[in-house]
C-alpha cells in the first residue's frame, strides 16, 4: 500500500460550487482506481491524503499536478505503509477552520509546507492531524464520504 500527502495553494476565485465539483470528480477517479483518502481545504489552501497501489497514486498525483483548480503543488510525504488510514473513503473531506479549536493548529503548519520549510517530522505532525479527521464525529455528514471503497477486480 502506497500513500502520498501533498498540499498546494487553490486558485484565486474558486467558489463551494468548484469545491463540490472537485470532490465529485475525485471521488469518481478514485473510486475507479481502488485509491483512498481525504482532502483538507484551509483558508484557500489544500491538503490531499492519496492512499493505493504505488503505480496508480504516482499517476494520479501526475495528473493532479496538472489541474488548473490549485498551483504550488508540493509533495510533503510519500512512503508504502502497512494499511490505509482512509479505508471507507474513495475522497473524504474536512473544512478546516482557524477558528475551530480542532483543527487551529493545523493553518501554521500548513502554510509552513506550502512555504516549503517544512520538516518530515512536522509533515509527520499535519499527517497525524488529518488522520483525525477520519474518525471525527463532529465532520458534516453531507461534506465527508462514509461509502466503501469498491474493489477493483
Amino acid at each position: 500500500m502506497h500513500q502520498l500527502v501533498y498540499v498546494s495553494t487553490a486558485r484565486a476565485g474558486r467558489g463551494e460550487d468548484d469545491l463540490k465539483d472537485i470532490l465529485s470528480r475525485a471521488r469518481e477517479t478514485n473510486q475507479e482506481l481502488c485509491i483512498t483518502g481525504i482532502l483538507v481545504h484551509l483558508d484557500g489552501y489544500f491538503l490531499q491524503v492519496l492512499e493505493g497501489e504505488q503505480d496508480r497514486v504516482r499517476n494520479l498525483y501526475a495528473r493532479i499536478e496538472n489541474e488548473p483548480h490549485h498551483s504550488s503543488v508540493k509533495v510533503l510525504l510519500e512512503s508504502d505503509v502497512a494499511k490505509r488510514a482512509f479505508p471507507d473513503w474513495s475522497m473524504g473531506f474536512r473544512e478546516a477552520s482557524r477558528d475551530d479549536p480542532f483543527t487551529a493548529g493545523f493553518a501554521a503548519l500548513m502554510r509552513r509546507a506550502l512555504e516549503g520549510r517544512i520538516s518530515r517530522p512536522e509533515a509527520q505532525v499535519l499527517l497525524t492531524i488529518v488522520k483525525t479527521f477520519y474518525r471525527a464525529s463532529d465532520a458534516p455528514v453531507d461534506d465527508v464520504e462514509r461509502e466503501p471503497i469498491q474493489s477493483v477486480a
